[in-house]
């Protein structure tokens, strides 16, 4: 179930330029804001130039528990942010929470996790009936591969009168060629 996911999410991020990379890169005892090394619940991490995902799994059932990891995922993924960040780089954040939990109070976790943009932004999959949902919604992974590009539009047109309006473009800036445009009609008739 778990593997399921770790490739669902794997192959989006590599469709969106991420590459899998280990955590374990960014943690030592010379890190001001992680020293308490690896999080048990992490389950991949992916980064790009612009940005990084950690996907982490919460099991537990009550909210005030699954707030409690989700924090701690937010704080190490922080951690791995500003290590990268060391470069002059602006690097984005983003924490994936998996969980089969969906009752009402997991429920009422996840709207208020999912708003909770403070250091990174925060995406929440669940195991549902039809397997994992809600990762279409990740942001920087919101678009699947396609699989066969189709062929190039070709524009064709009988009136070739857009080959002077080209020209002409290519002559004046486009105010120019509003006001020339302007003059020639009559707009009050």
């Amino acid at each position: 179930m778990l593997n399921e996911l770790i490739e669902i999410i794997g192959r989006r991020a590599e469709d969106a330029g991420f590459s899998r990379a280990s955590t374990q890169q960014y943690l030592s005892d010379t890190n001001q804001h992680w020293q308490d090394g690896t999080i048990g619940n992490e389950l991949g991490y992916w980064e790009a130039p612009f940005a990084s995902i950690l996907l982490v799994n919460i099991t537990t059932d009550t909210g005030a528990d699954a707030l409690r990891q989700a924090k701690l995922a937010e704080a190490f993924l922080d951690a791995l942010i500003v290590q990268r960040e060391r470069s002059g780089l602006v690097i984005d954040g983003y924490l994936v929470i998996a969980t089969t939990q969906v009752t009402e109070q997991f429920k009422a976790f996840i709207l208020d996790i999912e708003r909770d943009i403070r250091f990174v932004r925060k995406h929440v999959v669940i195991w549902g009936a039809d397997g994992w949902e809600r990762y279409e919604r990740i942001t920087p992974l919101g678009l699947e591969r396609i699989e066969e590009p189709g062929d190039a539009v070709v524009f064709t047109s009988e009136n070739t009168d857009y080959l002077q309006l080209i020209e002409l473009l290519a002559e004046m800036d486009s105010q120019e060629l509003a006001q020339l445009h302007g003059k020639e009609w009559n707009l009050n008739e």
